[in-house]
């Protein structure tokens, strides 16, 4: 082996173990309390079993449960449905437009004496949307 390549050899193989470092150091949440990867539980499993930790859930906006106080528009409560399960959520930021009664809606953030405190809110896409893609004739590949 010349010398030039055994440099590049050494080269390569000290950047795989540096990737290979930070890939384990940001999957496994290294960097503080908080995880790298998120998990997502259900309303039921989260009741159950109340974590404190970070986690994300999904379901519906339960119908009329949404509250938006007159002193601060960007603060929001309300009820994410899951089945006959339900849960408080707490929101303060800027909501998605598609946010209404009955939207499917994936929240992020920690629970806490029985209320979700969400610091992400988002909304999943309306089907009408949807629709047009999976209809082959709404669209035309040769004009693209």
């Amino acid at each position: 082996m010349t010398p030039g390549s055994k440099k590049f050899s050494t080269v390569i193989i000290g950047i795989s173990l540096v990737l290979i470092f930070w890939i384990y150091w940001v999957s496994t949440g290294k960097t503080g309390n908080q995880s790298g990867l998120i998990q997502f539980l259900s309303v039921q499993e989260l009741k159950n079993h109340p974590i404190s930790k970070k986690v994300k859930l999904g379901g519906l906006v339960k119908e009329g449960s949404i509250f938006i106080p007159e002193d601060n528009k960007l603060n929001v409560d309300f009820l994410l449905k899951e089945g006959k399960i339900d849960i408080n959520v707490n929101f303060i930021g800027v909501r998605p437009d598609l946010f209404k009664d009955n939207a499917e809606v994936i929240v992020t953030g920690v629970y806490k004496d029985g209320i979700f405190h969400a610091d992400n809110l988002q909304t999943k896409c309306a089907s009408r949307y949807e629709g047009d893609l999976r209809e082959g004739s709404s669209y035309n590949l040769e004009e693209i």
